[in-house]
């Protein structure tokens, strides 16, 4: 059979109780008593509860930017050859900082290397070291070459029979 309560501890849970700050369940796990109880005496003695507004939640992100957008403007679409010239700058353009790349390998895995210098793991000096390599320069002229090839032959005119 469960403890009854004296009516100092029935005051102490009608203070809380009327004090709005802890939820039902808060105050009856805390006082050892069933929330059902709390609910019978607080409607017999007419207890009421301020309302209880909910506080925002604050997140570590910030609140979204309401970006207002200007009317977009109808692009006329470009032609094939415009976009393959540009593509075709874009490609010189890799292919020339590829080359500076290629010019300063030795003072760029000098670097890596004083910069890696008191890492505990070789994980990341290896992995900039790979992506300075040889191997990984190749692979990138082919890839550079395969789209300027795909560029060429979408901007080539269609022949017909």
């Amino acid at each position: 059979m469960a403890v009854r309560k004296t009516s100092e501890e029935w005051s102490r849970i009608e203070h809380e109780y009327l004090s709005g700050d802890d939820s039902i369940r808060e105050i009856a796990d805390r006082h050892e008593i069933s929330e059902a109880a709390i609910r019978k005496r607080a409607k017999l003695k007419g207890w009421e509860r301020p309302v209880r507004t909910r506080q925002p939640v604050r997140t570590l992100l910030p609140a979204p930017r309401i970006v207002v957008a200007d009317p977009v403007e109808a692009r006329v679409p470009m032609d094939a050859g415009t976009i393959a010239e540009n593509a075709r700058q874009l490609v010189g353009r890799m292919l020339d900082e590829l080359d500076a790349v290629t010019s300063f390998q030795g003072e760029l895995e000098e670097a890596i290397e004083i910069l890696t210098a008191n890492d505990e793991n070789d994980s990341r000096r290896d992995a900039m070291m790979k992506a300075v390599s040889l191997p990984a320069r190749s692979q990138i002229v082919k890839n550079l070459a395969a789209s300027l090839k795909v560029i060429n032959e979408t901007a080539a005119p269609t022949k017909g029979k």
